[in-house]
């Protein structure tokens, strides 16, 4: 494995999972994403014990998702490893029956927190991903209807629909989409 100005690449990371010599990949990891985690699970009423069990088993799930072969390596791994962290605390949370403040950004003491950043990326290719299967028809309708919060007629007179009936049914065919 290179190692790049002590930085892995995702690719290098995947690769040391697949072939179980990750020890090395572990402690990356857990240098820079466990810090961005511990700081959100700190943040919504966690502890650091808490933290470190969370950011456990999202290791588990990505290391799983690797052996698998279900790991989309497109995505970025500091995203993944965030985005599951905080499904798994929020899910505890509602069990626990806690309040947790589902603030997105959260600022790292030592250093600039990238996990905002990370998010935004991972969300920009998920919806880009979605649209393109959605179609250009579809896509125009909801953001019509959803984003830019259209009334019935306005979209019949942009996009040619006989009657509202026929944005409605087709609004629930693309939201089915």
């Amino acid at each position: 494995m290179k190692r790049r100005e002590n930085k892995y690449t995702d690719q290098e990371i995947v690769r040391c999972f697949k072939t179980g010599n990750s020890s090395k990949a572990l402690n990356y990891l857990y240098q820079e994403v466990y810090p961005k985690v511990k700081c959100y699970i700190l943040a919504n009423s966690g502890t650091e014990d808490d933290a470190f069990d969370i950011f456990q088993d999202a290791v588990v799930a990505l290391s799983k998702q690797i052996s698998l072969g279900r790991y989309n390596e497109q995505h970025e791994l500091a995203g993944f490893l965030y985005s599951v962290s905080r499904n798994l605390w929020v899910n505890k949370v509602k069990r626990d029956s806690r309040q947790v403040r589902m603030a997105e950004k959260y600022e790292a003491s030592d250093s600039y927190d990238y996990s905002n950043d990370i998010m935004t990326n991972e969300r920009a290719r998920a919806l880009k991903s979605i649209t393109e299967k959605l179609g250009e028809k579809c896509f125009k309708l909801l953001k019509y209807s959803i984003f830019l919060k259209a009334s019935s007629e306005e979209i019949i007179n942009e996009m040619g629909f006989a009657t509202a009936n026929a944005v409605k049914t087709q609004k629930y065919k693309c939201k089915q989409k």
